[in-house]
């Protein structure tokens, strides 16, 4: 089966918003938008310490695969989550993506900066795959756009990440980051098509 035309692809290394507290972690964020109306996001954290991922605070009972139980739920930022954010440009809306390494995964509509924030609905839910070896963890997900994203308009994007570690708590990842504080919202640190 032939894959969809690809309409934009992104892929990039994330930067901790402490860039020279974690020298050994990597963290990567790859973003597909296919004309088919369908989002690709992919997540490579590695951990190059002795410790490997178990440095890392993950949900109990995973497994590799498909993580067909995953369910919509809030606050996923909360511990260690792949986020992306997709705005339309010229316009204030925007969207905020979430996914768990479990599956869990959320879906936010914002009329502007931090505003009128709403559960999106989706067409079907998010699939989501996870892979671990001893210092990599890899999170592919893929979701439906349509219909609430307007066919042929290519989106503002933020990759982002939140890692919990098991030394020193929670950690923010993204393309790039406002000066005062880790802020994944802010339209300035979205990459503009």
């Amino acid at each position: 089966m032939a894959r969809p035309a690809v309409m934009l692809r992104q892929a990039s290394r994330l930067l901790s918003f402490e860039p020279d507290a974690f020298p050994g972690i990597r963290v990567s964020g790859e973003m597909i938008w296919n004309c088919d109306g369908w989002l690709e996001l992919s997540y490579g954290i590695l951990m190059t310490a002795s410790g490997g991922i178990s440095d890392l605070l993950l949900p109990s009972g995973l497994f590799d695969g498909l993580q067909s139980g995953g369910e919509r739920r809030d606050e996923l930022w909360t511990s260690t989550c792949c986020e992306a954010f997709i705005a339309l440009p010229g316009s204030d809306r925007y969207w905020e993506i979430n996914f768990a390494p479990n599956g869990d995964w959320a879906v936010y509509s914002f009329e502007g900066y931090r505003r009128s924030q709403h559960p999106q609905e989706l067409s079907s839910a998010p699939q989501v795959r996870l892979r671990r070896w001893h210092h990599q963890v890899r999170l592919d997900a893929r979701l439906p756009l349509r219909p609430w994203w307007p066919a042929g308009v290519c989106p503002e994007l933020a990759l982002t990440s939140v890692l919990n570690l098991r030394t020193h708590g929670l950690n923010y990842w993204a393309l790039r980051h406002g000066p005062d504080h880790p802020d994944f919202h802010l339209r300035s640190t979205f990459l503009q098509p």
